[in-house]
């Protein structure tokens, strides 16, 4: 080390001290990134999961809501069982005699073909008809 004086060599060593501070500092919030990768990682996959539940119960809903205005239209026809993307629509209807006409209840049940037959949505609706089938 040639030309250079004792001090400057003393201050050499003191920045060697800086650097281990420094790579501590790194070191300690490259953990501190890793662990909110970590946590943000598992919210993200969770609220992937939850926004999957709510498109299906949201198929379920369409699906319901799509056999109420068949129902709506011509309470009389509902011996037909829909079968669409993975989901199963059963209508149940019943019907009240009146004198003036005829009440008609509908239960709209729609199942998970997928999840072994499980319920998702249930809509319970009426229809009366005055007269003699006057639709």
């Amino acid at each position: 080390m040639r030309g250079t004086s004792p001090a400057a060599r003393s201050k050499g060593r003191k920045t060697g001290t800086h650097g281990i501070a420094f790579l501590i500092e790194a070191l300690v919030i490259l953990a501190f990134l890793m662990a909110c990768m970590a946590v943000f990682t598992k919210l993200f996959a969770a609220a992937q999961l939850e926004g999957l539940a709510a498109t299906h119960t949201s198929q379920a809903v369409i699906a319901a809501t799509n056999r109420a205005e068949q129902f709506s239209a011509n309470p009389t026809d509902t011996s037909e069982v829909v079968t669409a993307d993975g989901l199963r629509t059963v209508c149940e209807v019943d019907q009240i005699q009146h004198g003036a006409g005829v009440l008609y209840n509908a239960t709209i049940i729609v199942y998970d073909e997928s999840a072994q037959g499980a319920e998702i949505y249930r809509l319970e609706t009426s229809r009366y008809v005055s007269g003699a089938g006057d639709f």
